[in-house]
Formats: structure tokens, sequence, C-alpha cells
């Protein structure tokens, strides 16, 4: 089921990466258009749409020695049409994907 990018209480996540990690991927993914108000939130804006992304880290996983750290993210549309949120949403997953083999 789609997240409702339309929810005024926004949507959760769970994310496989370091709070740094997100904050690289989201900054490529939007050039010049995140800011961090204060630790632990992220603020995107662009072309009308603003997201907010606020991350707590989550104890890591593990399966043997290999560890996994884990972020709960809760992101909170502010502004911007369903379409152009959608937009936004789908330009950031993209922009976090990691090659798998």
């Amino acid at each position: 089921m789609p997240e409702d990018v339309g929810a005024p209480e926004g949507f959760l996540r769970e994310i496989g990466a370091t709070a740094t990690e997100f904050e690289r991927g989201l900054r490529l993914a939007v050039p010049g258009g995140v800011v961090s108000p204060r630790p632990g939130a992220l603020r995107v804006e662009q072309g009308g749409v603003t997201l907010e992304v606020d991350l707590t880290e989550l104890p890591e996983r593990r399966m043997g020695l290999f560890r996994l750290p884990v972020l709960r993210a809760r992101l909170r549309f502010l502004s911007g049409d369903v379409p152009a949120r959608q937009s936004l949403l789908a330009r950031i997953d993209r922009a976090m994907q990691r090659g798998g083999g």
C-alpha cells in the first residue's frame, strides 16, 4: 500500500542507514534544497513542496557479524499538491537506492 503523502501527521519508514548516510542521500536527491533546522531534523524544499523529516536512531540489527544501522524516519509534507509530493518522494527514493548483488 503506498504511503499517504497527504496525511497531515505524515508517515513512518524504517531505513537501513545512519543519519549521516540518510542526509547525504537526501542532499544528492535535492541539491541546495535541504537544511537541518535542529539535530535529527531535515527540511526539504523544492518546487513548492516542503517536506519535514524527523530521524530517530533505533538499535542496530545484527545477523552474525553483520550489523545494520536503523533509523525511524517520520516524513511529513507541509506544502505542495499530491502529484508534486509523490514526484519529490520518488526522486528521493531513487537517490537512496543502493546496489545489490
